[in-house]
């Protein structure tokens, strides 16, 4: 099973019917909801079957993005060594 994200297209709200189908289809978990996505769990091909019924929906594969660490580093000096005051 992997994560994937539905994706609602359309003009104007997301129809209230379509995300009852999503989340009573079976072997399909949604994780996460906001108002144009969902984060759902299940089988690639059950994703693909479910957005494929609903126009407007398109789904894709989630992705994770590693984020820069936004701590300051010391500075190392010539000989390898941090700085010291």
């Amino acid at each position: 099973m992997g994560r994937y994200i539905l994706r609602y297209t359309g003009t104007g709200p997301r129809p209230p019917g379509d995300l009852e189908r999503i989340r009573t289809a079976a072997k399909l978990t949604v994780i996460d909801d906001s108002p144009r996505m969902l984060l759902v769990e299940a089988p690639e091909e059950q994703v693909r079957k479910v957005a494929a019924s609903l126009p407007g929906w398109i789904c894709s594969p989630e992705r994770t993005i590693r984020l820069p660490d936004p701590r300051p580093r010391p500075r190392r000096g010539p000989g390898g060594q941090g700085e010291r005051g």
